[in-house]
């Protein structure tokens, strides 16, 4: 079925609007550690393992949701996914005691595990390589989307009618939008703007996926270093709200609104500009696709570690409010430091044959988020406790300052994958091995 462009658009919007939903559902937790931790009386480590049962089993059942998507409809598979995920979000709300809310988010996870795959499978289906930075950048701004509406609308929310409402009313409208995906979005062929097309559209193995991950290094060193990267991040995004709060004494409200307003937009326009420059670069260039996300790795470590140990005492005035200076750093961090995500994506989708994309999307989510978003919130959660005796309420940025030593090993990794990254030369050899 061919096609349109505007179809393309219409398509990217709703998927990018899922995209938000995913990461606003996820998000929101972050919101309510400091409430949750004092309702249930737990640590931070119990905190960051919220973070790692999540990440566990939406890795783990990412594969086979790929796999499964690959075979058969991806907006079918999304659609199912966002109403799961929308559902369990709603009942988090009702949870009654830690096990339960852990249980229910493991739910959550369930549901989320199918939702990125797919869409960046179709993503790469809809526009041709030549704009697809651009258009898998526009699909990664649903983070920042959901991220902002989880730090603005969630603690609003959670301050004026307390968390579980907050839980409850976000996950609701999901629902609306699974059914919007399911009835009005077009599953757009396999591998339409390959310049290689294969004859062979077998479904995918992992088996298959394993061999072009042996013969490519450029693809190893892609997954490592998104994988690495994603700690930092991830716990930093995990632990900002708490790090507000604590070592610089703002309102859960305040710290939303700092994070969001703030922090999340000046993201969402560092994504957007970085996916631009990288496809005006990677058009006389492919290798920029990976020297972008190392670069932006290089510039974004020591204006996060300015954020981290700026001193609470250093304030300015801002339209009436006392706003720390640290959150100006946050601002410039995010900025650069989201240049990395949408080029990675871009790599592993292009270095794999059609039929093969959602099981290669599956398999960097898992690394990414049992990696980054598992053990990052639960290291940064288990370095705070242990430096509580001596710091007090400023373990966590202590916390936070060990785990940005994965950012030096992210650009490492980034450095070493455009070294081998050859698109002409992968082509050749998948049109001389048809069955990869």
């Amino acid at each position: 079925m061919k096609i349109s462009r505007g179809h393309s658009y219409y398509a990217l919007f709703l998927l990018t609007l899922a995209y938000g939903f995913n990461y606003l559902d996820r998000s929101l937790l972050s919101v309510m550690i400091e409430p949750i931790k004092d309702e249930f009386q737990v640590s931070d480590t119990l905190m960051g393992l919220l973070g790692l049962s999540f990440a566990v089993f939406y890795a783990t059942l990412a594969l086979p949701l790929a796999s499964y998507a690959d075979r058969s409809t991806r907006r079918n598979v999304l659609a199912w996914s966002a109403g799961v995920w929308s559902i369990m979000t709603v009942l988090c709300g009702y949870a009654g005691t830690y096990l339960q809310l852990l249980l229910v988010r493991i739910g959550v996870a369930a549901g989320e595990a199918g939702g990125v795959p797919s869409s960046q499978s179709m993503v790469a289906d809809y526009f041709p390589q030549k704009n697809r930075a651009t258009a898998m950048a526009i699909l990664s701004s649903g983070t920042f989307i959901g991220t902002l509406l989880a730090m603005v609308l969630g603690s609003w929310l959670a301050q004026t009618y307390g968390w579980r409402m907050a839980f409850i009313i976000v996950g609701a409208p999901g629902v609306l939008l699974a059914l919007l995906i399911r009835f009005t979005v077009k599953e757009p062929e396999r591998g339409a703007f390959d310049a290689t097309k294969t004859t062979d559209q077998k479904p995918a193995s992992f088996k298959d996926f394993i061999v072009n991950l042996k013969a490519l290094s450029s693809l190893r060193w892609s997954l490592a270093a998104i994988a690495i990267a994603g700690m930092a991040g991830n716990g930093i995004g995990y632990w900002s709200i708490p790090f507000l709060m604590r070592v610089h004494g703002l309102s859960l409200i305040q710290s939303g609104l700092m994070i969001g307003m703030l922090g999340v937009i000046t993201g969402l326009i560092g994504s957007l500009f970085g996916g631009w420059l990288t496809d005006k670069l990677g058009r006389k260039d492919q290798k920029w696709l990976l020297l972008m996300p190392a670069i932006s790795l290089f510039i974004s470590l020591p204006l996060m570690m300015l954020f981290i140990m700026w001193p609470e005492s250093k304030t300015v005035a801002l339209a009436g409010s006392v706003i720390p200076v640290a959150i100006f750093w946050y601002c410039l961090a995010g900025f650069f430091g989201s240049w990395w995500v949408a080029p990675t994506y871009v790599v592993v989708q292009t270095l794999v044959p059609p039929q093969q994309r959602t099981l290669a999307c599956a398999t960097l989510l898992f690394l990414m988020n049992l990696i980054g978003f598992g053990f990052g919130p639960l290291l940064i959660g288990y370095f705070s406790d242990l430096l509580q005796p001596t710091y007090g309420d400023h373990a966590v940025r202590y916390a936070l300052l060990i785990m940005m030593a994965t950012y030096v090993a992210g650009t490492v990794c980034y450095y070493m994958a455009s070294r081998s990254y050859n698109v002409q030369r992968y082509e050749e050899r998948l049109k001389a091995n048809p069955e990869l």
